[in-house]
C-alpha cells in the first residue's frame, strides 16, 4: 500500500520532534480515552509525563515515526479488541504489536508471512534476516521486545520455551525503567514496567511506598520456575521502526 501517514517524512522516518510537542499530542489523545473505550489511566499519564521529562529517555526527541508509535500504544491501552484504522487484529500479544504499528502506517503482517511458527516468531524471524535485532538494557520507544519462558508452552515442565511472548517500549526513564505495553492474557492491552539494571528486584520502597520495579511475566499455573519477572525473561528488542521497508510495507 503507498498510503503515507499525516506528517510522515519519506524515506527516512528521522525527523525529530520536539518532546513537548509529542507530549501534547498524547495528553489530547488521553483526555479523549474514556469515549475512545482504552487508554488513560493513571499509567498512561505517568507515561506521559515521563516523556515529557526525558523524550526518548536517552537525551535524545522522538522521530515523527516513534511518536505515532507512543501514540498508538497509549489509544490501545485498556483495549480487549483490536480494530485499528479500519483493520481488525487478533486480540494476543503479536496482534497488539502489528496494531500499533498499523496504527503508525506500518504493515507488519505482510513481510511475517513468509516465516513459519507462531505470531512471535514470525516477527523474530522478519528482525531477525533484517539485522534489526540486539541486546540492550536502554532500548528506545517503539522498540519491540522479545521474551522466552512466559508459559510452559510445550507442556514437559522445562524452561524450554521459547519466543512466547512480545511486547513494544512505550518510555524509559533515567534510571532504566521501561514502560512497555504488551497484551495480558486475562486484562487485554495493558502498560507494565520493568528494570533491566534491576532483573530480580519485584518491589521496592519509593519515597515510603511500595512501587513495582519488575512487573511478573510468568503465566499464572506455569510450572514453578526461579525466573517470573518481565526483566528476567527478556530475550531481545527489535528495532523494526528503523529497518521496514516503507515502500513496500507501508500501511494506511
Amino acid at each position: 500500500m503507498t498510503n503515507k501517514p499525516a506528517g510522515f517524512c519519506p524515506g527516512t522516518g528521522k525527523l525529530r520532534l520536539p518532546v513537548g510537542i509529542v507530549v501534547l499530542v498524547l495528553v489530547l489523545l488521553m483526555s479523549g480515552c474514556q469515549s475512545m473505550g482504552g487508554g488513560g489511566g493513571p499509567e498512561a499519564q505517568q507515561v506521559a509525563e515521563q516523556l515529557q521529562k526525558s523524550g526518548s529517555g536517552d537525551g535524545q526527541e522522538l522521530s515523527r515515526l516513534q511518536a505515532k508509535l507512543v501514540e498508538g500504544a497509549l489509544s490501545l491501552n485498556g483495549r480487549t479488541r483490536l480494530n485499528v484504522n479500519g483493520r481488525r487484529f487478533n486480540a494476543d500479544c503479536t496482534g497488539t504489536v502489528l496494531a500499533i504499528y498499523w496504527h503508525a502506517g506500518i504493515d507488519l503482517a505482510t513481510p511475517m508471512t513468509q516465516y513459519r511458527g507462531n505470531g512471535v516468531t514470525r516477527l523474530y524471524r522478519f528482525l531477525e534476516d533484517n539485522r534489526a535485532l540486539y541486546k540492550t538494557r536502554r532500548p528506545k520507544p517503539g522498540d519491540i521486545i522479545f521474551w522466552d519462558n512466559t508459559y510452559d508452552r510445550n507442556e514437559d515442565g522445562q524452561p524450554n520455551d521459547y519466543l512466547t511472548h512480545t511486547g513494544m517500549v512505550v518510555s524509559i526513564e533515567e534510571d532504566g525503567t521501561l514502560h512497555y505495553i504488551h497484551h495480558n492474557y486475562r486484562k487485554g492491552v495493558v502498560l507494565a514496567r520493568m528494570n533491566l539494571y534491576k532483573p530480580g528486584v519485584y518491589t521496592e520502597i519509593v519515597d515510603g511506598q511500595q512501587q513495582v520495579v519488575n512487573s511478573p511475566m510468568r503465566m499464572r499455573g506455569s510450572p514453578n520456575f526461579d525466573k517470573w519477572l518481565a526483566s528476567e525473561l527478556t530475550r531481545s528488542f527489535g528495532r523494526a521502526w528503523e529497518v521496514v521497508d516503507k515502500s513496500a510495507f507501508l500501511g494506511g
